[in-house]
């Protein structure tokens, strides 16, 4: 919780430090936020990095590297305070210097004094809304501080390899049998890394995706805004954005679907940038501060090195921003920056709209190379171990699709579209799926073939139940696609070119990700995207029922189609936080009433007796070398919970080609989930093997 804390003085201080000018940007506050973010987890991304390198990282380099960033930071709000003081410079008296402080004082009062006015003249329904909204927030904070970390996949491999780094002190590649614990993008992992290695624990592990969520919301806000959203306009996205189940399930999470979309929503709201400054004309601006490819390239590369799912969003949104820039840079030489006729204008005046297309290329160039800086050394590693950037052929065999055939393709993505928008009405989800299967059929393909479908598993499924892995977000989506459709069909141009990009990733989403039980928390980061149309959408809504000349009889559907959906999403919220698998607040299984051990084995309790009995014999042993056998989708963490501290875990399995595994012999007891047969072939004769349910333990002669 310390370091918790400490991030919680650090992110606004260098907020501060990087905050634009007065009057650059829209909503300039929410921008140095994200700036502040993107260079804190830019840093804390390159700590570990560099630790690895030399074999080093570990709590010292950790506290050592957070006490120089700390520095750094007051120096950063020193010296932007004295600029802010005393722009001029030199020569500034001092009774100058306290009448500019008090000027800035007053301005600061003004502004506090119209924010509580505002507020106060806001409208009831305003009023619940953000009620909403503060109840969730509060309900999520409750479950991330109150559950430990009970995600599947968090059990198999997101923190195993993290105890695998810490027992290392390196992030390079290690043995193991489950590939995903190398091939997968390590960012969030990378930062959980930085609270283990301090707080000595995972207690804190479920804030990283709390404060993502926040951070998420947040720049869907100012998405909203830069897109011509009002205030309404702004809350409207919070909300709806707050109240999506797999939203609320995933802040309290050790997943990091939410980490990968605030860096994405950052990156978004980083290229509107390019479009929307105050006080120029409409289209792209006229010139670029060389700190824009600074931040869009440290968020792309933070986007590849945490989830890669998220540069199918980040790559048409930065060909939005390069089109927009390079079509500024055409009209310039047109019209020689100065609105005279070509043949009119000078040669300097062609020369330096030339220049400023050189400019554009050279900072696409520029965002390309931070973010190679950022996932550069994972890549290196991935191509070394396997020959590939990419990973084994297993992770692009299982997760991508196989084929190119435009027929499978549309039957994914309609399948996609079905999981994400299931309902708790199943002659409706029924239907859909139905009417699915049937267009496969007609097209002759197979709804389910294998080339566009993850492993064994079949559609349909019911998503519908607020599970973190697969809860469907019906409300949201189908508004935020109304919202999008709106901005196609209304414009103007900027919402038109955002909903393209939008439908882009989505295509890309389709074409590149096979269908699986549990796509709906892979596309966060386009629902955090699309948040904002929807929130559009409701406030010309609002503004279209609060309009006295609007006709009655669509005033009156205006009004009951805007307080259904927000009665309904209201609804969704406060049941996912109360009754939400597998964190909630009430019930049977709520966090109040299970102990630690059992809500980490609360999707599979049946498994606690027999881990605990297979750890306990184990320590009675005193192991300080324990071998590890599992199979790919086995729970290799609870071992590292359960077994004495300052135990070693060693896979005795490696799917790395040419690093071998660790000879069983050189154990001093050896573990097994489930591959329960080929651990047995491992134990070294003689030594004792007991099984125990779904895992096992085998022991030395004699040490029993």
């Amino acid at each position: 919780m310390l370091l918790i804390v400490w991030l919680l003085v650090l992110l606004p201080g260098l907020a501060y430090a990087v905050r634009p000018r007065d009057g650059a940007v829209l909503a300039p506050a929410r921008l140095a936020v994200v700036r502040a973010s993107i260079l804190l987890g830019a840093f804390a991304i390159a700590v570990v990095e560099v630790s690895s390198a030399f074999n080093a990282l570990a709590a010292p380099a950790i506290v050592i590297a957070w006490s120089g960033a700390t520095i750094a930071c007051v120096g950063a709000v020193l010296y932007r305070s004295v600029r802010d003081v005393a722009p001029a410079g030199r020569g500034q008296s001092l009774d100058a210097l306290r009448e500019e402080l008090r000027d800035r004082r007053g301005a600061t009062r003004r502004t506090w004094r119209r924010t509580k006015s505002a507020a106060a003249a806001a409208p009831a329904w305003q009023w619940v809304l953000a009620c909403v909204i503060a109840i969730l927030t509060v309900s999520v904070f409750v479950l991330a501080v109150g559950s430990s970390p009970n995600n599947f996949d968090s059990q198999t491999y997101h923190l195993p390899r993290i105890e695998h780094w810490v027992q290392n002190a390196s992030v390079a590649v290690y043995p193991t049998g489950i590939h995903r614990q190398l091939d997968l993008g390590p960012g969030s992992e990378y930062l959980l890394t930085h609270l283990r290695l301090i707080s000595g624990g995972d207690g804190a592990y479920h804030l990283l995706q709390f404060f993502a969520a926040i951070g998420a919301a947040l720049a869907a806000s100012r998405i909203c805004a830069q897109l011509g959203g009002g205030p309404v306009a702004q809350l409207a996205t919070v909300f709806i954005v707050a109240t999506t189940p797999e939203f609320l399930l995933q802040a309290s999470s050790t997943q990091v679907d939410l980490v990968v979309a605030a860096w994405t929503a950052c990156l978004a709201t980083l290229v509107l940038d390019e479009f929307t400054r105050p006080g120029e004309v409409p289209g792209p601006r006229a010139a670029a501060p060389h700190s824009d490819a600074l931040y869009l390239g440290l968020a792309l590369g933070l986007i590849a090195v945490t989830k890669t799912t998220g540069l199918l969003a980040a790559a048409p949104l930065l060909l939005v921003w390069g089109i927009g820039r390079l079509v500024r840079d055409g009209r310039r030489r047109r019209a020689c920056l100065c609105g005279r006729r070509p043949s009119h204008c000078t040669r300097a005046d062609t020369s330096n709209a030339l220049a400023s297309g050189g400019k554009t290329v050279l900072a696409s160039f520029a965002i390309l190379a931070l973010a190679l800086v950022i996932v550069g050394p994972f890549l290196l590693r991935m191509h070394e171990a396997f020959g590939n950037v990419l990973g084994p052929p297993v992770l692009r065999e299982s997760i991508g699709v196989g084929t190119a055939d435009p027929r499978l393709l549309l039957i994914n993505a309609l399948r996609l579209g079905q999981t994400a928008l299931d309902t708790p009405i199943p002659a409706l989800s029924d239907a859909v799926a139905s009417a699915i299967g049937g267009l496969a059929s007609l097209m002759g393909v197979d709804v389910n073939d294998p080339r566009i479908t993850f492993g064994t598993t079949e559609f349909p499924v019911a998503s519908w139940y607020p599970d973190e892995d697969r809860a469907a977000f019906p409300i949201t989506g189908l508004a935020s696609i109304a919202g999008l459709v709106w901005f196609a069909a209304k414009g103007p141009g900027l919402r038109r070119a955002y909903a393209g990009a939008l439908a882009a990733a989505f295509i890309a989403v389709a074409c590149t990700i096979s269908w699986q039980p549990w796509a709906n928390r892979l596309i966060m980061f386009l629902v955090v995207l699309a948040a904002p149309a929807a929130g559009l959408l409701a406030a010309s809504l609002v503004k279209s029922i609060t309009r006295s000349a609007a006709d009655r009889r669509k005033r009156r559907a205006a009004c009951t189609l805007v307080a259904v959906v927000a009665v309904l999403a209201s609804v969704a919220g406060l049941l996912t936080v109360a009754y939400g698998y597998p964190r909630r607040l009430t019930g049977s299984f709520s966090v109040f009433s299970l102990t630690d051990m059992e809500e980490r084995f609360v999707r599979r309790l049946e498994w606690l007796p027999e881990y605990e009995a297979a750890a306990e014999a184990v320590a009675a042993v005193e192991p300080e070398l324990v071998g590890l056998v599992q199979s790919n989708d086995s729970w290799e963490y609870p071992w590292w919970i359960l077994l004495p501290e300052g135990t070693e875990i060693h896979a005795l399995q490696s799917i790395v080609p040419g690093l071998e595994a660790a000879d069983p012999a050189s154990m001093d007891a050896i573990v097994c989930a489930e591959a329960i047969d080929e651990c047995r072939a491992l134990t070294p004769e003689g030594w004792e093997f007991h099984e125990v349910g779904v895992v096992a333990y085998a022991l030395p002669p004699g040490s029993g």
